[in-house]
């Protein structure tokens, strides 16, 4: 018999966060003051919070947040998955199962066609998401910059309220950026540091002075790294690191010739919700991509725990048409693992000798959250 999943209410919220500080071990108003854009208790952020209670008392949790993100020209509506979390009591139950296959449910019903989230690989890839959306993590030295010669521009530190209007200004700057309706609130997460120039600001995490952790940096003339050998001087530091999805190819060949070293990961685990729509939204890299190949038509289906759902690709004169359904004799099936590799970047899957070398041209499709909008 499945548990009755509900939102929280408005006059639970305090027992609702000391839910979740017990179940990760937080301190008081930890998820108010990391996240303070989305735990707040409002009805719009408590339609976020998808519960089961027992015994009148919350039991289980998965919070559902909106992240928008733009990669590459792809703007695309990602389902963010946060707190995921059962008291020590219940757990056993097969309340997260219950919850989180609700949770798809909901993606799907909202239009969300991808998912992401942080967490533990083997317990999330029975759920479908997956390591995907390659990052390089570069890190940079006084002596790396020093040899390029690279001078430091004019920055100041502020507060984050003084810094709100120069990031609402230059966010969407740079090929990987996201929108930000709640940004207000969302600077006001713990332990950051705000710079601001005249073409731009940077993000950093925690108060290390040696080693700097940028979160987010924004030049508008490409002078990245003048930024950070400002902020380096600034805090008499010796490096920083800053982690950029392998779309971001403009400010990675900027940046590549001043760092010290680089390392490769990626930015998280993601999974495919609703592959047509997806690919609808990437249309327009498809066809770029599609340009010099020949006509060719192929379908690709998802197996899931409770369905297999199809999209149908057709390259015609350079047009790519995606429909919904099987139309085409080319077929292939995966699991939604490998889709999140296939699909949105990753390592080759047990099946890649099945797919066609059409679909493995014209894929992955470019999809990055950024830190700042982990949830």
């Amino acid at each position: 018999m499945s548990a009755e999943i509900r939102h929280v209410r408005a006059e639970e919220f305090e027992s609702f966060a000391g839910f979740l500080e017990r179940a990760f071990g937080h301190s008081k108003a930890f998820f108010q003051r990391e996240y303070p854009h989305l735990y707040q208790p409002t009805q719009r952020a408590l339609e976020w919070a998808y519960v089961i209670e027992e015994d009148g008392e919350i039991a289980s949790h998965v919070g559902l947040y909106p992240i928008e993100t733009v990669t590459a020209g792809v703007r695309i509506s990602v389902g963010g998955i946060g707190a995921v979390s059962t008291v020590p009591s219940a757990r056993g139950r097969g309340y997260m199962t219950e919850l989180l296959r609700h949770i798809i449910g909901e993606m799907r019903r909202i239009g969300y066609p991808v998912s992401w989230l942080g967490g533990d690989r083997q317990r999330y890839n029975s759920f479908g998401w997956e390591m995907a959306a390659p990052v390089y993590r570069l890190s940079f030295s006084q002596r790396s910059l020093g040899w390029q010669d690279v001078k430091p521009v004019e920055i100041d530190e502020v507060l984050p309220e003084a810094a709100l209007d120069t990031i609402q200004r230059f966010q969407s700057v740079p090929d990987c950026h996201a929108v930000r309706p709640d940004l207000t609130q969302q600077i006001q997460k713990i332990d950051l540091r705000f710079w601001i120039a005249d073409d731009g600001y940077a993000i950093l995490r925690g108060q290390g002075r040696t080693h700097l952790d940028i979160v987010e940096l924004v030049s508008a003339s490409g002078d990245e790294a003048g930024m950070i050998r400002a902020m380096l001087d600034w805090n008499f530091g010796e490096k920083a690191s800053w982690t950029l999805s392998v779309w971001d190819v403009a400010r990675l060949a900027r940046l590549m010739p001043v760092a010290s070293g680089w390392t490769a990961g990626n930015s998280g685990m993601y999974r495919i919700n609703d592959l047509t729509q997806l690919l609808t939204l990437a249309r327009p890299i498809l066809e770029t991509r599609a340009a010099a190949m020949k006509d060719v038509a192929l379908a690709l289906g998802i197996k899931e725990y409770d369905r297999t759902k199809v999209t149908t690709l057709q390259v015609e004169d350079g047009h790519v048409t995606i429909t919904p359904g099987r139309q085409a004799e080319t077929y292939v099936e995966i699991n939604p693992v490998e889709a999140a590799r296939l699909i949105l970047g990753g390592p080759p899957t047990l099946g890649q000798a099945r797919i066609p070398p059409a679909l493995l041209a014209l894929l992955p499709i470019p999809c990055y959250v950024l830190p700042l909008d982990h949830v």
